[in-house]
């Protein structure tokens, strides 16, 4: 702001509080007025006629009389912040006819009777958050038919008079969460045709009435988080056509019946992390294609059904994390086109289909990271043509001949890439290597015997039909020889104009017998490979005045 500005300002503020008087222990700004003196006794009797909001915070006295407002009818905001409230006398707020916010947030009181909110008629927004209240009584709101918002978060609440909220028929927010609540009525929420929000988050409830959320066609949102809930009714959501997004986790849910979710033909999101499901029943999601964000983080699932994710066409993101996956069929992820993020971390998945990911074009973020896995297969990521956020760290990677591809991938995209932490967990001379950091002609197999004494790495791979063969071919296209000795123990690797690398393993491998070389020792070794064969001769001596 410019000086001049600022200065214009300053003096228009300090002539909104010279205009009128103040309370003591207040301050006055316009036609708001704010009160946070601790000595503050009562409710001010010279609050300024033409103030629309008032404002205590953290203030002292402990009573709202009879009509305490009474002077100022222009009140259309009433809030108490961390008082020391704990008593309203009989229509306490009469004579407001223009209120329309009354909040009364962190304190004391554990009770209310409805003759304190006498005649509020034009209340939109009530706020009683984080205050002690062990229960309301059944004719709390009767003249409170204007009201859109009402917020009860953070009190003790175990149940609800099952015709609470018979007046509220405008209402389109219900906040409940953070209490006490151990079971619903099941025609609490009837009345409530106009209801978009409902928060139960964080209660004790451990199920759910089968029509409790019956009347409720215009719901929107709705939170079931953090509950105790371990079942849920077929039918329990079927009303709620207009329903965009539903949190149900954190709680005890172990199953699922096949059309809970049928109905929810606008659903657009879907929380069920930390939860104990172990199944996803084959087309579960087939009735809410409109779906864009699914978490199943945190439950117990082994696998997934192949036609788990059918129809989910619009889906961006899917959580899959933290589960108990040992293996994904090759289609179970086919027809998400627009998938944007797809979390598999911190499951068991020792080994990927080569066409797990295919056609997965949109593809941006793909975490892979704590699993089990030793390599990935040629051409997983062929069709991800927007894959840039891949997480691989946390894997037993061997880096040996079949981790080519994944080397040779990172290594043609390592200009858009990143959070990429891979390191090597085998063979012993590469462990703790970063993956991307490694030459090419590290990345070899030792051979093992054939009936001649020698074979060509990768052997172990070989399928009946010449599939061997033509993987062989492959690999001589685009990598140089590798000669090896049948224990794998001495390797070496070369192109057509020179040898590039070699590792020779002193120590014994475990179980092979070869000794290790001591010093003043030379040794050959005969090494072979689909090239020919080649002799290696090592020496090695003490130099005099060395250990």
């Amino acid at each position: 702001m410019l000086p001049g500005a600022w200065l214009r300002w300053a003096c228009l503020l300090l002539a909104a509080r010279l205009a009128q008087p103040c309370p003591v222990g207040c301050d006055c700004f316009s036609r708001e007025v704010f009160c946070s003196a601790e000595e503050l006794a009562a409710i001010p009797p010279d609050i300024p006629p033409d103030a629309t909001d008032i404002v205590f915070v953290e203030t002292s006295f402990t009573t709202v009389g009879t009509r305490a407002f009474g002077g100022s009818p222009n009140l259309t905001k009433v809030v108490f912040l961390n008082t020391h409230l704990r008593h309203f006398g009989p229509d306490a707020f009469g004579g407001l006819p223009r209120l329309q916010d009354l909040e009364i947030t962190g304190s004391a009181f554990s009770n209310l009777s409805a003759d304190i909110f006498s005649n509020l008629t034009s209340l939109g927004k009530f706020t009683l958050n984080f205050n002690v209240l062990e229960d309301l009584p059944e004719d709390l709101f009767h003249q409170m038919d204007a009201l859109e918002a009402l917020q009860l978060q953070g009190n003790r609440l175990q149940t609800l008079p099952g015709r609470l909220f018979q007046p509220l028929k405008h209402l389109k927010t219900l906040n409940l969460a953070q209490n006490l609540l151990v079971q619903l009525p099941e025609e609490l929420f009837d009345p409530l045709s106009s209801l978009q929000t409902l928060r139960l988050s964080n209660n004790a409830l451990s199920g759910l009435p089968q029509g409790v959320f019956g009347k409720l066609g215009s719901l929107q949102e709705l939170f079931l988080d953090g509950n105790s809930i371990a079942e849920l009714p077929s039918e329990v959501f079927s009303q709620l056509f207009r329903l965009e997004k539903l949190w149900l986790q954190r709680n005890a849910i172990g199953h699922l019946p096949l059309s809970v979710f049928s109905s929810l033909g606008s659903l657009t999101f879907l929380n069920l992390q930390g939860n104990v499901l172990r199944v996803l029943p084959a087309g579960l999601f087939a009735h809410t294609p409109a779906l864009v964000g699914l978490s199943l983080s945190h439950n117990q699932l082994e696998t997934v059904a192949e036609g788990a994710f059918a129809n989910l066409s619009s889906l961006s993101s899917l959580t899959l994390s933290h589960n108990a996956i040992t293996h994904l069929p090759a289609g179970v992820f086919r027809g998400l086109e627009e998938l944007i993020n797809l979390y598999l971390g911190s499951n068991n998945l020792t080994a990927l289909h080569p066409a797990l990911f295919q056609n997965l074009s949109k593809l941006e973020l793909l975490s892979l990271s704590r699993n089990l896995l030793t390599t990935l297969p040629e051409g997983i990521f062929d069709t991800n043509y927007n894959l840039f956020n891949l997480a691989l760290h946390g894997n037993p990677w061997q880096c040996d001949c079949h981790l080519a591809y994944l080397f040779s991938w990172l290594h043609q995209y390592s200009d858009r890439l990143f959070n990429i932490q891979t390191y090597c967990a085998g063979p012993a001379y590469l462990k703790g290597q970063v993956v991307p950091a490694l030459e090419q002609e590290q990345l070899v197999c030792p051979v093992t015997r054939d009936h001649l004494g020698f074979q060509a790495p990768g052997l172990e791979d070989r399928e009946p039909g010449g599939s061997w063969e033509m993987a062989a071919e492959e690999r001589a296209a685009r990598s140089p020889c590798t000669y090896s000795n049948p224990e794998g123990t001495v390797v070496l690797a070369c192109d057509e104009a020179r040898c590039r690398w070699l590792n020779v393993q002193l120590s014994p491998r475990q179980g092979s017998g070869s000794p290790g070389l001591m010093y003043n020792a030379s040794q050959e070794w005969d090494l072979k490979s689909r090239c020919g064969s080649v002799r290696v001769t090592v020496s090695i001596e003490a130099r005099a005045g060395e250990p």
